[in-house]
């Protein structure tokens, strides 16, 4: 940590702190910032800013200077009117101020690793689960920030913890191995230290495997105290609270969410029995019905379910999980995007969301679904900030890395667009939603044979789905390719598992705008969930000052 006025600089994480607040800096002007503050007063040379922050890579200068420009603009100036970046003509940059080491280290960063597994099996779902419980009951306490879990995921089987860590941006990895054998459960934890002013912790529990969950808190406390954290009364409730006391309803729940991490379609509906059972053996038990509500929410989105229906079951089950327990966050985010979608209540979804990030501030997911909303209409401002907090919070994910790649387009930033996607498919070469957003970037560079190609990865990746079948066949439209673009959309005509929206995208591409329009219009008497993009999309900026186009966004906004 850097302290310099009333600024804290996490240079590890690339973050900047004002107080207690995250200021909406790019990670890239972070990386510039630590630069010249290691080196103040002193003159560090373009050349040489150009190389730390962009090694390897050919850039030009002009990112340099955009870079330094959003940074004085974020940090105004000191207090005696200077700005705390002064320009050395034609030499490079210096940091002007006094600097020193910051004395208070902010709350720490943990990752935990899923569980590596021996034996039964069930235990992969079992290892996953594990991590997954000590994830949530140390994130509720408010005095840890933990890595989510799906940032770790991808480090389930053999890994190197302090490599994870490092790449997580972790200040100490906790890093575990169980094996159950009939009745017993044998399990061993290390927490693996990357901060200095932390200690290196390790245990073993050998129980009967119907202790589990009570070694799952164990496994929680012990590391609370590890890493020194002062908890009140009620944080330390919020740590040992139970879910469930039911084992069997705990081990459907682990598995569920074991495969809804894995989000193909398949793996959807497993994690749709294994909730369904887990609220059939413990009806009390809240977290699987807000699992349920996820899934009928994705279902709606992807059409595996006609969107009214999914929306009606997403939020019945939202609704059950609120009632058994209300300050579930999770549940607060599903319900906020049933409003979003059945009702297009935005204020209403906003409360949702604003409850959810007060319940679990620390929750990259929460961050990037409200910046998410704010996006939808047109607050990209707010959209920034809200991603730059959830980037904080989970270094690695691939879903944030693309909203910026979404972020860039909306603000006609194509070489931000290409730089955020293409790191979005580094992150994870085997997920579509990544190659989705290189696709996207490359169209928007004029790279219509890359974009195809990124495309047809993106719908062998994601199981030919309909929506990228769709997103295909504009990508060939744009592309200059028509036919093969019309005989893709011919294919696509007449299922109900296609979003209307999509294809009018399609449409609007091949320059059908009357058709594209009337498939807008089904979509509004369908609910289909990609509405909410209609004001800012630049798929549909063709079709943005006709009459009816006005009259659909009214129907969804309230108003033109």
């Amino acid at each position: 940590m850097i302290e310099f006025g009333p600024y804290r600089l996490d240079a590890p994480r690339r973050v900047v702190w004002k107080g207690e607040e995250l200021l909406p800096i790019a990670p890239k002007a972070a990386e510039i910032l630590a630069a010249l503050a290691e080196r103040a007063g002193q003159v560090v040379t373009k050349d040489e800013l150009l190389a730390f922050v962009w090694p390897g890579v050919f850039v030009e200068e002009a990112n340099l200077s955009v870079n330094v420009s959003a940074l004085r603009k974020a940090l105004g100036t000191q207090s005696n009117g200077q700005p705390y970046i002064q320009t050395v003509h034609r030499r490079g940059y210096r940091f002007v101020g006094p600097v020193r080491r910051a004395t208070r280290p902010g709350p720490p960063v943990l990752a935990v690793l899923p569980f590596a597994c021996l034996g039964a099996k069930d235990a992969p779902s079992l290892g996953a689960g594990m991590a997954d419980a000590v994830i949530t009951r140390l994130g509720r306490t408010g005095r840890v920030i933990v890595r989510s879990t799906s940032a770790v995921l991808k480090y389930a089987g053999p890994r190197d913890p302090l490599a994870a860590g490092r790449e997580l941006a972790a200040d100490a990895v906790l890093d575990g191995a169980l094996q159950r054998q009939r009745d017993r459960l044998r399990l061993s934890v290390q927490l693996v230290p990357l901060a200095e002013r932390l200690r290196p912790w390790a245990a073993a529990f050998d129980e009967p495997y119907r202790e589990l969950l009570d070694v799952e808190q164990t496994v929680a406390e012990k590391v609370a105290a590890a890493l020194e954290l002062e908890l009140t009364a009620d944080e330390r409730e919020r740590l040992t609270a139970r879910s469930t006391r039911d084992l069997a309803a705990y081990e459907a729940y682990a598995r569920g969410r074991h495969f809804w991490n894995r989000f193909s379609a398949g793996t959807l509906r497993k994690a749709f029995a294994a909730f369904q059972e887990a609220t059939e053996r413990d009806p009390t038990f809240a977290a699987p019905h807000a699992g349920l509500a996820d899934l009928f929410v994705v279902s709606g989105f992807s059409r595996i379910l006609p969107p009214r229906d999914a929306w009606r079951l997403a939020g019945e089950a939202a609704d059950r999980a609120l009632a058994l327990d209300p300050d579930l966050a999770e549940a607060h985010v599903a319900k906020a995007y049933v409003r979003l979608f059945d009702s297009w209540d935005f204020a209403a979804a906003e409360k949702d969301l604003g409850r959810a990030l007060v319940l679990d501030p620390n929750s990259a997911a929460t961050h990037q679904w409200c910046g998410l909303l704010h996006a939808t209409q047109g607050r990209l401002e707010a959209f920034e900030a809200e991603l730059f907090k959830a980037r904080a919070l989970d270094p690695t994910s691939l879903v944030v890395e693309s909203m910026e790649a979404l972020l860039a387009s909306l603000l006609g930033d194509p070489a931000r667009e290409l730089r955020c996607a293409s790191r979005a498919v580094e992150l994870d070469p085997h997920h579509f939603v990544g190659h989705w957003a290189l696709g996207l970037a490359l169209l928007r560079q004029l790279r219509g044979k890359e974009a195809v190609a990124a495309h047809r990865k993106a719908l062998d990746l994601a199981e030919d789905a309909p929506i990228m079948r769709a997103v295909l066949a504009r990508t060939l439209a744009v592309a200059g390719r028509r036919r093969e673009a019309r005989a893709l959309l011919a294919g696509l005509e007449g299922r109900e598992d296609v979003s209307p929206y999509q294809l009018a995208t399609v449409d609007a591409a091949l320059g059908a705008r009357p058709r594209a329009l009337s498939r807008l219009a089904a979509a509004v008497e369908g609910r289909d969930p990609w509405l909410v993009w209609l004001r800012v999309d630049p798929m549909l900026s063709g079709l943005r000052r006709t009459a009816r186009f006005r009259s659909l966004v009214r129907r969804v906004f309230g108003r033109g």
